[in-house]
């Protein structure tokens, strides 16, 4: 299910590697912790988005949003959180919900965005279209929760 607010997500310890921020595509709202793919324009949105129409190069991951972005029109002001300013985007490895739970057979499998907060170990689901790929499945913490390196 697509977030509907901000999160915060556990990540583990390793480097931060923040890229410069993108902007917020047009009638799009990022929330902070959601996945991000970034379109051949430059311009982001929650994953599970479709590529805008004009645009030719299919979505790719982004990274974790930081900060909640709203670029829809009928937002209260356009200015700060609202319009298409840039959104702060970081990488690395953080316990993301999957569809599906995880086994340890799935070690450094690749994970795919089922939408902005849930991932998955299937690119293709039955009678759907290609899923984005979202990085690596690299374990469970002692709680078996998975984590996923963007």
């Amino acid at each position: 299910m697509a977030l509907k607010s901000d999160r915060v997500l556990v990540r583990a310890l390793g480097p931060r590697l923040r890229p410069f921020g993108l902007p917020c595509a047009a009638n799009m709202t990022v929330f902070r912790g959601s996945i991000v793919i970034v379109f051949s324009d430059g311009t982001i949105a929650p994953a599970g988005t479709a590529t805008p129409s004009g645009l030719t190069v299919a979505p790719k991951v982004a990274g974790i949003a930081m900060h909640f972005q709203s670029n829809v029109s009928n937002s209260p002001v356009m200015s700060g959180q609202y319009g298409p300013g840039r959104v702060e985007l970081d990488l690395g490895t953080y316990a993301l919900p999957f569809d599906t739970a995880p086994t340890w057979d799935k070690l450094n499998s690749p994970v795919y965005a089922v939408d902005d907060e849930t991932v998955s170990l299937t690119e293709t689901p039955e009678g759907g279209s290609a899923r984005t790929l979202v990085g690596t499945f690299v374990g469970l913490d002692e709680t078996g929760t998975p984590f996923v390196t963007l």
